[in-house]
Order: C-alpha cells, then structure tokens, then sequence
C-alpha cells in the first residue's frame, strides 16, 4: 500500500517562523477535519503565539542551540494512535551558517483522504520554501532519493522529480530554470509562487502505475536526473 508525505524545505535564517507553524497547523487541523492539534504527550495544543513560541524555546537543543528546535504533532492524542494517525513533523529556527535546513512535513498515509491538493500549495504560499513536494515511500526507496540527495550537498539539486513537486527560483535554475521547467514533459507545468510547481500526472502519484513511472522518467530525463 502506498505512503505518502508532504515534505517542505526552507532555509535557515535563524527564526522560528512561529507565525507560519501556527497558519500550517490550522491550515492541515481545518483541511482534513482534525477536531485538535496534539503534542507528543496526546494532550491540546495552545496554537496561539505564546504559547507555541514557549514550546519551540523548550525545544531548542541546548548542547547545539544553532541547530534549533524539532517536534511532532499528532491529528489524534499519540496514545490512541491508529494507522489513520496525521502527524507533522517540524525542525524550525535553524541558525544561518548550519548544515541543516528547516523542515515542515506532514504524513498522508495512504492518501485516501487527500481529495485535492489545495492545502498544500496554501502551505507554500506561507512558508516559501525553495523545494516541497509529496514523496511516495515506494518510489522514493526505488529511485535511491535519499542517496541521490546525500550526493549532492547542500540541497542545491532536487534528487528526483515527484508527482507534485516546488521548486523556488534558484532550484528551478539547477535544472534549466523557469522557462526550460515550462516546457517538460508532464502533466502540468505553472509558475507559482517564487518558482515553478511541476505536477507529472493529475492527483497523486502512484507507483505501481506504468503511465505514472514512465512519465517520471521522461521528466527526470528531461532534467538531466538519470
């Protein structure tokens, strides 16, 4: 069964993005119908700007403080967890000059309950990463996506090419740029936001579909990603 997760990318500049967190969360809580936002202890997240501003504090690693600050969220209190479980995962207030970057992602499951794919161009437009996409775990394990990426230091390149994928200006440049991202072969090819939003195929991408992976081939190829 496929496993989806909506992945965003942004660089460290050394703030929390408190604001942003509190948009994303309310954002994904109104989008698939969650009644609360829980923490890892199953109990009601307080989304005002205090409160969760006092939790990313708590959070910050004190050995490495410029690595900032990472938690998880839960769609439904973590001790009553169940394969229907949402969580999102957060590593925020990185420090410019460090090797990470910010990350905000949150888990589909098996994508039954994703009826459009609206949310998450919302969540672009808060966080303006320079990469975000939904990776299938299936297709990510068989196209080697984390070795291609641990290739190519620094994030200056996307690993592969997914079936909703955001690339800022600068990304959209390591492959082309905007006007060559444009012209590929896939379904749906728009300027959005800082970048481009390359979608292969309508609705999510499934990888037992030969149409769906011969299309992401002939992108990737197209991208010089082979």
């Amino acid at each position: 069964m496929s496993s989806y997760m909506f992945r965003q990318r942004c660089r460290a500049r050394g703030d929390f993005r408190v604001n942003e967190i509190r948009e994303f969360l309310s954002l994904l809580k109104a989008a698939f119908h969650w009644p609360a936002v829980y923490d890892s202890r199953s109990k009601v997240v307080d989304l005002s700007e205090k409160a969760l501003r006092e939790t990313l504090v708590k959070k910050t690693d004190k050995l490495f403080p410029g690595i900032g600050a990472s938690l998880s969220f839960f769609s439904i209190p973590p001790r009553d967890r169940d394969d229907n479980t949402r969580f999102v995962e957060i590593h925020t207030g990185t420090q410019s000059g460090e090797r990470f970057n910010d990350t905000y992602s949150v888990s589909l499951g098996d994508g039954s309950d994703v009826s459009d794919l609206v949310p998450f161009l919302g969540s672009i437009t808060i966080f303006r990463p320079f990469e975000a996409f939904i990776q299938e775990d299936e297709n990510e394990y068989r196209l080697d996506a984390y070795d291609r990426q641990n290739a190519t230091p620094g994030f200056v390149v996307p690993a592969i090419i997914r079936g909703f994928h955001y690339l800022d200006e600068e990304m959209a440049d390591s492959i082309g740029g905007i006007e060559y991202c444009l012209e590929a072969p896939a379904w749906d090819v728009q300027e959005f936001c800082e970048g481009v939003l390359i979608r292969l195929v309508p609705g999510l991408f499934d990888p037992d579909n030969p149409e769906h992976l011969r299309i992401q081939m002939q992108a990737m190829e197209y991208f010089g990603l082979l």
